[in-house]
């Protein structure tokens, strides 16, 4: 852009309005402060105004309204106008980069003049101000309009806008307010008018509003983190780049930074791993071009954890806000509020987010109302500082990786990161249920109170971080936190972290846990370490040891007076049951457990458990009309209480117990609903998606989906071998089903998979299973012959983990 200096013009004010006030030179010096010599050079326009002087030498002439702002408008310095005419367009010297469809859009909206007041707005760095260099470009060849450019970023004072703008436009010196200049100026003439960085003017943007009334053929393109909201605005809203425009861009930019980068297929990879990172914001991607200078993208993506230090070697010639990450951050809030600027360090507490209610409370235990709270929330939403994400009729607040590095750095330099926080541990271990977006708060409440207050986490709380780390699958996560918090907190937290570790199928570290809780005198920590140690001991293939420990643990239960903890109790004796074989007495106790639970107003995630074992055992018992009617009781229970693996486990009940009522329809919708809840579930709960994953294989071989269930057989296979426990059992079943239902198309397939059941079983199946195997292994005896059928039963038997996936082809 081309600078047109302000010396001249505030020389011709000073000299005028000093004359009209009848001082000399001398007097004025005197009354504002400064040297007569400076008084002197300032009217003979060598020395350039600075904006302290300005005002001291206005207070001093004792100028007012009109005549005050066209005066301290002379003296800003670094506002530059730029015009065009047809050959001289304005620009940057790099070629704009996956814009064009943005473009092309403005271009339409300005030259038709379908809308005068247009809003370029986005978050710092998205490339507002590059988009309208390129509109200027694009506009600064018709002869029908002229293009007037203005750059607003060392302008601070909304007032001076008015007498910016008439002075860019070629209004002289008048005691005519701007607007009313600016109309005399350019009666119906077309103008394109382009104010860049507004944002920390936006108090003038009813002066800008007027002057598009006022001109009938005015178009004016504000660009702006945050809208005008006037009347008559039209909202252009810039995203990140595409995936693929970043990559380019980041492409470009390297080749200029290391003329031998190149983009192929090996760095492709790890040049959109860069983008991802980064967010695709186009100003981050070209900082870190900028960077293989030194490093290869491969290095590059693995630093970028900390981009405000990474994103950091921008071209000197950029204004200082595009130099670097961290001061187009710092820029936008040089913009707010200070109580904006305090709520955006409070927020770097939240590394998952927060909803209104998180903040708000925390908030409140650093002295500030729930008003304040929204008031201060809007403005940094509006400057896109925060992003409001909507989830289940929830609003969370989020700040991007480099925004909420900036936050927490602020956050831990200042005297109140201590009361924050205490307070978000506060909130999130005894406030509202929180859910898998709350992980990240949660950890780093936890990892809080186990360093400076251990006593915020009771029993009640540490089984509260049990079933939420249970629901959201991050049993590795949950165990390694509930046994630090359990040397000097709750030893409650010892059984916790036992039970997560046992969903692992950690059985030797779920004992572990389960003895360290043992000392504790506590009645209830007792039981529920006793009922652990029974569950990991039936699970380690001896059940009576397991009868027996559980009896231990259901007079410490009693004892403790916990009906909960009995229903828990009788809910595993129900499990010792099966495995002993003795089915009826596994359905009187699981009733017995669900009656116990339903006494104590047990919540939605226990009640559902019982219910779920009770379909499993009817379904066991050959009465799949019970154990549908069970299962489909539990899913309901456990989805609200946010358990959905347990939730798809109980929807493949429901299926496998229609499918033995010849109801495949009925079969097909409960796969697919329990493939639909463990959709995007993360953590590391592999072991029960695993189960549904057999399930689900089985009822689509049978539904004749074969490609179907060979797939979601394979995947869900090798979870299930990595442990010796009941899985191995779901693994045997599923084995068993497919081969009855492959027996007739391949009977030496479904002799490998008869045998390979039968090696990996623990305990002898169920009723259905044992038909299913039966039947399927006359079908393949009948086929093959005794001899061929025994060895393709010997040769599943003998087959490794490799050879069971290669096996799984052949159901398909």
């Amino acid at each position: 852009m081309l600078s047109v200096a302000p010396v001249g013009r505030f020389a011709e004010l000073l000299r005028r309005h000093r004359a009209g006030s009848g001082l000399g030179q001398r007097e004025l010096a005197r009354r504002s402060g400064l040297s007569e010599r400076a008084i002197r050079d300032l009217e003979r326009g060598v020395r350039a105004p600075r904006t302290h002087s300005a005002r001291l030498v206005a207070g001093a002439l004792e100028l007012a309204g009109d005549d005050l702002s066209a005066f301290l408008a002379a003296a800003v310095p670094g506002a530059s106008v730029s015009s065009t005419t047809p050959g001289r367009p304005i620009g940057s010297p790099d070629r704009l980069i996956g814009r064009d469809a943005e473009l092309r859009a403005l271009l339409d909206l300005v030259a038709g003049a379908r809308h005068r007041l247009v809003t370029v707005t986005g978050p710092g760095g998205i490339g507002k101000s590059r988009l309208v260099a390129e509109l200027a470009v694009a506009l600064g060849g018709r002869t029908d309009l002229a293009v007037c450019a203005l750059d607003l970023s060392a302008v601070r004072e909304p007032e001076l806008v008015g007498e910016l703008v008439a002075d860019a436009l070629g209004c002289g010196p008048s005691r005519l307010a701007p607007v009313d200049r600016v109309a005399a100026q350019l009666g119906e003439r077309r103008v394109v008018l382009l104010l860049d960085r507004f944002e920390q003017l936006v108090a003038a943007a009813s002066e800008v509003a007027a002057l598009v009334r006022r001109c009938s053929g005015l178009t004016v393109v504000v660009t702006s983190q945050r809208a005008l909201r006037v009347r008559g605005e039209r909202l252009f809203a810039l995203d990140p780049l595409p995936a693929d425009a970043a990559v380019a861009l980041f492409a470009s930019r390297a080749a200029a930074a290391r003329p031998d980068f190149v983009l192929d297929a090996g760095t492709r990879p790890a040049v959109a791993r860069i983008c991802r990172r980064v967010g695709h914001l186009p100003l981050a991607v070209e900082l870190a071009a900028a960077r293989v200078r030194l490093l290869h993208p491969a290095e590059l993506a693995e630093r970028l954890d900390r981009q405000l230090a990474v994103l950091a070697d921008g071209a000197r010639d950029l204004p200082a806000r595009h130099r670097s990450l961290r001061a187009t951050i710092e820029a936008s809030l040089d913009v707010v509020s200070a109580d904006a600027r305090t709520l955006f360090r409070w927020l770097g507490a939240f590394a998952g987010g927060a909803r209104l209610g998180d903040v708000e409370a925390v908030a409140e235990a650093l002295g500030r109302d729930p008003t304040w709270v929204l008031t201060t929330l809007t403005e940094l939403v509006d400057i896109t500082l925060v992003r409001v994400a909507a989830q289940a009729a929830t609003s969370r607040y989020l700040l991007a990786d480099p925004m909420a590095e900036l936050a927490g750095e602020q956050l831990r330099g200042s005297p109140d990161q201590e009361r924050v926080s205490r307070a978000l541990a506060v909130r999130m271990l005894r406030g509202p249920a929180v859910d898998d977006r709350d992980a990240a708060n949660v950890r780093a409440a936890v990892s809080w109170a186990t360093t400076h207050e251990p006593d915020l986490v009771d029993d009640a709380t540490a089984a509260a971080l049990g079933r939420f780390w249970e629901s959201t699958g991050r049993l590795r996560e949950g165990q390694d936190l509930l046994s630090r918090l359990a040397v000097h907190g709750p030893k409650m937290a010892w059984v916790r972290a036992g039970h997560l570790a046992s969903l692992r199928g950690d059985l030797t570290g779920a004992v572990s846990l389960a003895e360290q809780a043992l000392v504790s005198p506590d009645h209830l920590v007792r039981a529920a370490a006793l009922n652990l140690l029974a569950q990991t001991t039936v699970e380690s293939g001896d059940p009576v040891a397991g009868r027996t420990l559980l009896r231990a643990a259901l007079v410490a239960a009693r004892r403790a007076g916990d009906v909960t903890m009995i229903g828990r109790v009788f809910n595993n004796l129900s499990a010792v049951s099966v495995e002993l074989g003795r089915p009826r007495d596994a359905e009187r106790q699981q009733r017995a457990a669900l009656a116990a639970k339903r006494r104590s107003g047990a919540g939605a995630m226990e009640l559902g458990r019982s219910l779920y074992n009770l379909a499993e055992i009817t379904l066991e018992f050959g009465e799949p009309a019970t154990a549908g009617a069970h299962a489909a009781e539990a899913v309901p229970l456990l989805r609200s209480a946010g358990y959905l693996r347990l939730a798809a486990l109980a929807e493949t009940t429901a299926a496998l117990a229609s499918l033995r009522r010849g109801d495949t329809q009925a079969a097909l919708a409960a796969v697919d609903r329990a493939e639909t809840l463990l959709a995007g579930e993360g953590g590391d709960d592999r072991r029960m998606t695993a189960i549904v994953g057999l399930r689900v294989s089985v009822v689509r071989h049978a539904t004749g989906d074969r490609s179907g269930a060979a797939r979601a057989l394979r995947t869900a296979l090798p979870s299930t071998l990595e442990h010796n426990t009941r899985d191995r059992d779901e693994a045997a079943d599923a084995f068993h089903a497919h081969a009855r239902h492959l027996v007739d198309r391949d009977p030496a397939g479904a002799a490998a998979l008869i045998g390979a059941g039968d090696a990996l079983r623990r305990r002898p199946p169920p009723a259905r299973i044992r038909t299913q195997r039966d039947e399927a292994a006359a079908a393949a005896r009948a086929a093959l012959g005794e001899a061929t059928f025994a060895a393709g039963c010997r040769h599943g038997a003998r087959l490794d983990p490799a050879g069971l996936l290669d096996l799984c082809a052949r159901v398909g």
